[in-house]
This record gives structure tokens, C-alpha cells and sequence, in this order.
């Protein structure tokens, strides 16, 4: 009778020590993907283990407008064991954008979880100006200047410096920008003969094509 008795009252504190599935997202559930280019594709994955003594189930995986998807790596995880949702964004969107992914799953009394991902979309490379409008006499050189700036995480180098005119010339004061540093261009426009010069400066580098329309209005007196 004693044994029975010692066996009624273990039972209740066994079945309170189970939790049942937990779900616990990897940095927690507001993340900052950092800068991505803007106009391709984002891919991140979301990190998240199952800290419960229970099978985890995931239901159903949704994200909070069309430009987005999300897809989990697994539709069960084992105690202990990890998984991730797969977030995929187009990218179309300019500076700080915000896309929630909501996690649907078995746990109780909160079957969901919402994930907030930053992104900053960014331009690989920012000009300024983004064009040069000035004007001269013939016989004069015109000194511009103009920066660019590399917005990315990762190393940018300029391949080439070119226009499509002779009377325009191209220097930088580097050829290779760390993130977030800043290159300088020294550009000289020859003024030869009374008509406009109407031209573009054209910068190519490992992440594109970029160009600056020149636009010089020659006076004749």
C-alpha cells in the first residue's frame, strides 16, 4: 500500500515537469539582416532550435505581403534538435524595410511566433552629384568633382574610368572602396569649339555600370 501511495504522488510532479514543444528563434525574434542591394533578391535564413522536451510542429509558415515567402526547413524537430525558414525578399523596396514572418506551430498557449526583419536596401554604389550641369568659353578647362560612395558590406572596385567624349578626363584618388568608404573624382572638361557638349562619364566596377550625364552649355561671348 505504501508503494502505491509513493507511486500516486510522483506521478502529478512527473507530468508537471513536461513542457511540451518550445520554439526559441536564434538572436530572437527581431533581426537585422543588414545592407543589401536594392533591386535583388534577398535570401536569409531564420535560425531556431526546439528547447522543449517535446515534438515540435510546424503548421504552416506566412510572411506580410506578396514581395515576400518563407519556407520551414522541417515540419517536425525533435527536442534538443534545430531547424530554420528559408525568407526569400525581391528586394524592391529603398532604405530601412521591415518584412514579419509568422511561425505557426504546436506549442501551448502560444501556437505562433513573429519574426521582424530589418533590411537596408541599399545602392552598391551612391553618386554625387548624379549628374554635372555647368558652362564655359571655348578654350577653357571646367574642374568638376564627384564622389562615390560604397554602401555595401564588401570590398567595391572602380575597373574603369571612361566618357564618351575625348574632351573629358577621369581620375580617382582610389580604385578600391572598403565598406563604407569614399572615393574621390577629379574630372576636367576641354572646352574646343562653340557647341554644347553634351557627354556622360561612365564608371565600371565589380558590381556594375554606372554613369554621369555632363552637360556644358558653351557661352560665346
Amino acid at each position: 500500500m505504501k508503494k502505491l501511495y509513493l507511486i500516486l504522488f510522483l506521478l502529478p510532479v512527473i507530468i508537471m515537469a513536461q513542457t511540451g514543444p518550445k520554439l526559441e528563434i536564434e538572436g530572437g525574434e527581431t533581426i537585422n539582416t543588414g545592407n543589401h542591394m536594392r533591386g535583388k533578391e534577398v535570401n536569409y535564413e531564420i535560425q531556431f532550435k526546439n528547447t522543449g522536451d517535446a515534438d515540435l510542429a510546424i503548421s504552416g509558415v506566412s510572411t506580410s505581403c506578396g514581395c515576400s515567402t518563407a519556407l520551414a526547413s522541417s515540419n517536425l524537430v525533435k527536442p534538443g534538435e534545430s531547424g530554420s525558414v528559408k525568407f526569400t525578399f525581391n528586394g524592391n523596396g529603398f532604405g530601412n524595410v521591415t518584412k514579419s514572418v509568422t511561425i505557426n506551430t504546436n506549442e501551448t498557449p502560444t501556437a505562433f511566433h513573429t519574426v521582424q526583419l530589418s533590411m537596408n536596401m541599399v545602392e552598391p554604389i551612391t553618386l554625387n552629384p548624379q549628374s554635372i550641369m555647368t558652362e564655359g568659353k571655348v578654350g577653357e578647362e571646367l574642374k568638376q568633382t564627384a564622389t562615390i560612395v560604397n554602401s555595401l558590406d564588401k570590398e567595391v572596385s572602380l575597373l574603369e574610368l571612361t566618357s564618351n567624349t575625348p574632351v573629358i578626363k577621369i581620375v580617382s584618388d582610389k580604385m578600391v572602396l572598403n565598406p563604407g568608404e569614399t572615393a574621390t573624382l577629379g574630372i576636367s572638361i576641354m572646352i574646343y569649339e562653340e557647341s554644347a557638349i553634351n557627354a556622360a562619364i561612365i564608371i565600371k566596377t565589380t558590381e556594375g555600370e554606372l554613369q554621369i550625364p555632363v552637360l556644358v552649355d558653351v557661352k560665346t561671348n
